[in-house]
């Protein structure tokens, strides 16, 4: 009976164990900034782009959209069917924000005005709006992609 229980208290520990350190691998994307992070979704898919935040109700807080592209471009967003407003920041293959457009408001009827930077931009980021001016987000400012 010792033994048995010996090698089921093994076996739980090392199932834990190794619960652990599968789940370790699967932290969420981030995108960080002087220890501020906001958990972002990531979407590369050109269908998942597309749709982005349309005809959701809300963001949580602290949360994020993340567009990875394939190449630099001057990426051209516009706010259609969105249900409220964001701030949206276009950042470099470096992860140096380019450029912020604050409080872009939702479109609902056409047509939508489109937004892009000067410059070209690797990703592109969705934040609730204010995000950016209350953690003192400005563009030069370099931001960590974790776990993209």
């Amino acid at each position: 009976m010792k033994d048995s229980n010996s090698l089921l208290l093994k076996i739980t520990c090392f199932l834990l164990l190794f619960s652990s350190i599968c789940h370790a691998g699967a932290i969420a994307p981030q995108v960080c900034h002087r220890g501020n992070c906001v958990t972002v979704e990531v979407v590369s898919k050109r269908e998942d782009m597309e749709r982005g935040l349309m005809y959701r109700s809300h963001l949580e807080q602290n949360r994020g959209m993340l567009f990875v592209f394939t190449a630099d471009d001057k990426h051209l967003f516009w706010m259609k069917n969105m249900h409220f407003n964001l701030d949206i920041l276009w950042i470099g293959v470096d992860g140096r924000i380019i450029f912020i457009g604050q409080n872009i408001p939702a479109c609902s009827s056409d047509p939508c005005p489109i937004y892009a930077p000067d410059q070209k931009s690797r990703f592109v980021l969705e934040l609730n709006s204010g995000y950016t001016a209350s953690h003192r987000w400005n563009a030069g400012d370099k931001l960590d992609l974790k776990g993209i």
